[in-house]
């Protein structure tokens, strides 16, 4: 019964230690080989070590003794804490998504670890529960998506757990194509330099003046040798992470959710109730884009994380044409659609003097201080390009019940937003918009950061209030007096 108080799996005390430790890892390394000096090991180090140790243990074990969960009165309740008592009541409505997820440790114990997030909660998960056993952890969700009259209605014991209906798998050649086109390169190479950052003060000064004398007496050829050979190997890590992550992919769709499994050493199975979509996004990457394939991110209040841009993936490859047909079939509650409407003429100029503007001034600058600075001329035409080629991806439609924004980040991105599921819409003009009757479209819907916005610039004036009026009450109240005769 879940209106009981109950603890987590006691596995969660050696879980509890083992991030305590790697949270200090790296100070942890610097005081052992570092710290030592030059005469060894004393009896302080092995005191300061063991106390140290001793501490996290008793630390992962009372916090697991103070933690308790129950659900009452329609809301989960959480009290943890043996210093500083925390209580937390999440009502049931609050609730966005349920992920769950197998790492080493819950496999081999046969547990799972249950995250929970809530909209409004930030970017990171509102609960964590590290260690629940499988019975445990789909009893909770189901108790926390039941509707109060459900509550009344089943009787207790073993939760229902619904059958998919539709089943979708990634395969292992889409997964390879993913993989290769992820774009990770840069987020492995930000990594390296996170680390660098923190091994700076364990090399010896010795070791940076010898690389810095090296790479000065080095050619031209072994730098460029070297840092091909450092991006082949970013490249390798980074697809190897995305095969980590993504593999097993499986989508199903129950009756009334959204479940996605996926994960190679961290199995990780992710819940969504179809009802609290918000919107859907396709993107196509640079790389993915020549060969027709996108990515599709669905954004339900929770889910995500900094890399998904706070989203949850839906499919993490599949070909553009393609994605109209599945939607259909997958999500019936979110109407897509295909047509839109391209900006004006009007607006191509702007796209264009927006991403030349500032390449002016360094550009200058390069060229008037540096060797053969002139040739960072030939940035002016990449930079027109680019403008241009954002000005002919943006555009917009709409129809009864969806309104659809296309618009370029560093990929295509094409959103389908739910008129039910849109929190406000804004018109924004700068003095040189209206002058050519030009405007910025802006939706904004719920998401994991409390609100998510989607913008397309420059559209044509009188669009932008058409699209008002779509949201508006009165077009409503219009529809359905139409619809009612």
């Amino acid at each position: 019964m879940m209106s009981e108080k109950k603890r987590l799996h006691p596995v969660a005390m050696l879980l509890a230690f083992l991030t305590s430790l790697k949270e200090v890892a790296i100070p942890l390394v610097i005081f052992v080989f570092i710290g030592r000096g030059g005469e060894g090991y004393s009896w302080w180090h092995f005191l300061i070590m063991g106390a140290f140790l001793l501490f996290t243990l008793g630390n992962g074990v009372l916090s697991w003794w103070f933690y308790n969960y129950q659900i009452k009165n329609n809301e989960l309740q959480i009290h943890q804490g043996f210093i500083f008592r925390k209580k937390r009541f999440i009502p049931r409505e609050r609730v966005q998504s349920i992920d769950t997820s197998q790492g080493v440790i819950q496999r081999l114990f046969g547990l799972v670890k249950v995250q929970i997030e809530t909209a409004g909660g930030g970017g990171e998960p509102e609960v964590v529960m590290s260690a629940l056993n499988r019975f445990e952890a789909e009893q909770l969700k189901a108790e926390l998506y039941k509707s109060s009259k459900s509550q009344e209605e089943e009787t207790e014991g073993t939760p229902i757990i619904e059958r998919p209906v539709k089943e979708y798998s990634l395969t292992k050649k889409d997964l390879i194509i993913a993989a290769s086109t992820s774009g990770g390169i840069g987020v492995f190479l930000s990594f390296i330099a996170a680390i660098g950052s923190q091994v700076d003060n364990i090399l010896p000064d010795e070791f940076y003046t010898t690389v810095t004398e090296r790479v000065m007496d080095a050619t031209l050829t072994f730098i460029l040798i070297g840092a091909v050979v450092v991006l082949l190997l970013s490249w390798f890590f980074s697809v190897l992470g995305t095969v980590l992550k993504y593999g097993g992919f499986v989508l199903s769709r129950t009756e009334d959710d959204l479940i996605i499994k996926r994960g190679i050493l961290e199995r990780r199975q992710l819940t969504i109730p179809v009802q609290r979509v918000q919107a859907i996004r396709m993107v196509e990457g640079l790389l993915r884009q020549p060969f027709g394939y996108a990515a599709l991110y669905v954004e339900s209040g929770g889910g995500g994380g900094k890399d998904e841009q706070f989203s949850t993936v839906l499919f993490p490859l599949m070909k553009r044409k393609k994605i109209h047909a599945f939607l259909e079939e997958l999500i019936p509650e979110v109407p897509v659609h295909q047509e839109l409407k391209p900006l004006s003429v009007k607006a191509r100029n702007r796209y264009m003097f927006r991403f030349t503007l500032p390449v002016i001034v360094p550009v200058g600058l390069i060229s008037y201080f540096v060797p053969l600075g002139y040739l960072s001329f030939l940035l002016i035409p990449v930079a027109c390009f680019l403008g241009y080629l954002h000005y002919k991806d943006a555009g917009w439609s709409m129809e009864e019940a969806t309104t659809l924004l296309q618009f370029r980040q560093i990929g295509r991105v094409r959103v389908y937003v739910p008129r039910r599921r849109i929190q406000s819409m804004e018109l924004n003009s700068s003095l040189f918009q209206k002058r050519k009757s030009l405007t910025t479209f802006q939706v904004s819907i719920l998401s994991s950061l409390a609100g998510k916005q989607f913008r397309v610039r420059d559209i044509e004036l009188i669009d932008g209030h058409e699209l008002l009026n779509w949201y508006s009450y009165n077009y409503s109240v219009k529809r359905d007096n139409n619809s009612d005769e």
